[in-house]
Parts: structure tokens; sequence; C-alpha cells
């Protein structure tokens, strides 16, 4: 039986620029500036239409220092309705959006707790006026935090042993993440404080840490902001049940999608039959994307006689402007954004062999074995 229920999430970098972009339509460069600000209305209509009892923001709810307004003003709108719906919002903010930044002087609706940094504060959630959770959160004071901070984190407390107890911070778990290790900790600093579930954020790619005693959980970013962030992004939906079981749902939430794909020249003879072939690539995409718009960037590898036209100057980038004049106007585009030539010219076996080198030898040992 369901006790009660969250929405797990971190690293909204809401109005982050999309890095390694080459130039777009003004029609599709609008669509990638609202795609933040897209994925966390999703997140926000996730609360609401699952009626989830509270959200965790687990840090970087800004790009960086220089957040805009425009950023500040839309995340109080979507907090402004949770709080018509009556669902409680705990931020705690990371290395992106420390405490010390820059914000504007908004009033935060009644409903969202943001966590300090000069301490861990511990919130008791309430439901139908019963304590049923401790949610223990901290914010980064600055953005330069190398200390481990979950150690800064109590045991916790003896009356808190019959509540679901959750820990909400940004940091860099272990030290193979690929990020910036601030706030570095290990899953025994997490595992001591006797907490049911973390709540963490910094990592952009989604993963189980630790599935339970305590469940340590990545929602990753829920959208992805460069060619390295491919796949699917979102957030996590977590039930409780009375017996303090977490039941966990992956959502998708990102708004625009990046994939990175290759294709192999080896049988295709002719510019037109490159085309047509990414072409194919393009549609194949389009059928993954489940309705979303999305970023492509394209590897060509193999050997062809193909390549000798593909090395000539300005060929590639005719080829590219040419598959991206059909998705201007498309509402689910796929946007080719680089193609990047891999491919080499083939080899010809009989004149190597006629080689008399020591490539020529190895060229025929290998033919007699």
């Amino acid at each position: 039986m369901k006790l009660f229920s969250f929405v797990h999430t971190g690293d909204l970098h809401l109005d982050s620029p999309f890095k390694g972009i080459s130039s777009v339509s003004n029609e599709i460069s609008l669509r990638l500036r609202e795609a933040t600000f897209e994925a966390y209305d999703n997140i926000i209509d996730l609360c609401i239409d699952r009626g989830v009892d509270f959200l965790l923001i687990a840090g970087d709810v800004y790009d960086g220092a220089e957040k805009s307004l425009q950023a500040q003003l839309r995340f109080r709108q979507g907090l402004l309705r949770l709080d018509g719906a009556g669902i409680q919002a705990y931020v705690a903010h990371g290395n992106h959006d420390a405490l010390d930044l820059w914000s504007a002087s908004l009033i935060w609706p009644k409903n969202v707790h943001i966590f300090q940094g000069n301490g861990v504060e511990r919130i008791v959630y309430e439901k139908d006026k019963k304590a049923v959770a401790a949610v223990y959160g901290r914010s980064f004071a600055t953005r330069e935090i190398r200390t481990n901070l979950a150690k800064k984190f109590p045991i916790a407390q003896k009356l808190d042993l019959e509540l679901y107890r959750i820990g909400v911070l940004h940091c860099n778990l272990g030290t193979t993440t690929g990020h910036e290790p601030y706030a570095p900790c290990s899953l025994p600093d997490l595992a001591r404080k006797n907490f049911c579930y973390w709540a963490l954020g910094h990592v952009h790619t989604h993963a189980v840490i630790n599935k339970e005693n305590p469940v340590v959980v990545y929602p990753g970013n829920p959208q992805g902001l460069n060619p390295n962030e491919t796949g699917e992004r979102g957030c996590y939906l977590v039930s409780v049940t009375a017996d303090h079981q977490a039941q966990m749902e992956f959502v998708e939430t990102d708004s625009v999608r990046w994939f990175r794909e290759e294709l192999a020249i080896d049988e295709l003879s002719s510019v037109d039959e490159l085309i047509a072939a990414i072409g194919s690539v393009i549609n194949e995409v389009r059928l993954r994307t489940e309705g979303r718009p999305a970023i492509l960037r394209l590897m060509l590898t193999g050997r062809s006689f193909l390549h000798a036209e593909l090395v000539r100057k300005g060929v590639l980038d005719d080829i590219l402007q040419s598959v991206r004049e059909p998705e201007e106007g498309e509402s689910q585009f796929v946007w080719l954004e680089e193609i990047k030539d891999r491919t080499r010219l083939p080899i010809d076996r009989n004149k190597l062999l006629e080689r008399e080198d020591f490539v020529g030898d190895l060229i025929r040992i290998f033919e007699e074995f």
C-alpha cells in the first residue's frame, strides 16, 4: 500500500544553451532555446498528473552565475503550479547555482523550501496530519566546494526511525563519474547515515547506484544539453509503501533528444546513394524519438572510392545543407548537426601482394594462413 510519493529530479540547467550546435534556422533555434523549460514543465505536469506529495530538486536549477531573470521566473511559475495543486517542493542548490551567486529579489510560493548552505536542515513532511517523512538537505553555499558534504549530514535521529528518511545532496559519488569532483563522497559515507533514500544531483546520466539500504539515485538531467548527452533523459517517480519500500519509475521528460549514429559507406558508390542513406538514418532516428525533435551527429565510416569525393573542399558541407532543408518547418525535425568523415579508400589486395617489401611479405604470410 502506497504511503506517499515524490518526484526526484536535478540538474535542470534552465535556459542553458545547447552546446556544440552549428547554424540552425530561427525556428529551430527557438525550439532548442525552449527545450530546458519544456522539460521542466513536463516534470511539473508529472507531479500534478500523478498526484505526488512533493518534488525534490537536487541542485543546478540554473546553468550558471549569469542565470537569466527569465529562468528564475519560469522556475517560480512551475512551483506556483505545484502550490496550487497542494504539492510541496524541496530545493537544494549545487555548483552551478550556488547560494552566493546573484538571484533576483523574487518571492517564492509558500510550498517551497530552499535548503541553506551553512548546514544540513531537517524538514518533516506530514500527510493527513501525520508525519511520514523526514527530508534532510543542504545547498552549496559557494560554487567551489571540494569537501565531503555527506559527512556533514547527521545520522538519522532516533525519533525519525519511524519516518522515511531522505537526504538531498548535489555531489560527486565515487571517482569515475566524468564530472567535476564537487562535494566528493563514497557510498559508505551515505550508508552510515541510516537514511532510506539519497536524492542526488550533479551527474547527468540517470542511474540507481544502490537499490536498497539505502536507495541511492542520480536522476540525471531532464534534458540533454550537448552531443555527449544522448538517449532518454528524465526524472524518477518514487512511490513509498507503508513498510518503507521504494518503487521507482524512470519517466522521460526531454523535449529534444540527442543522437550519435554511424553510417558505413562500403557499399555506396555515389553521392546520390550517400544522401539517400543519410535520409534513411534520419528517418530511423525520427521513429525512435517518440514524437520529439532530435539533434543528430553522424559519423561516416568504412572504405569506398566515394572517399575521394568526400575529402574535396565543400562537399560534406553541401551534403549537410541538402539533408537539412527538408527538416525546416517540421515539428518533429531531425537536425543533422554535423557529419564527421572517418572513411578511407578501398584496399587493393592484388597490388599489396605484388609489393616487394615488408608489407608485401606480411600480406603474403597472411594469405598462406
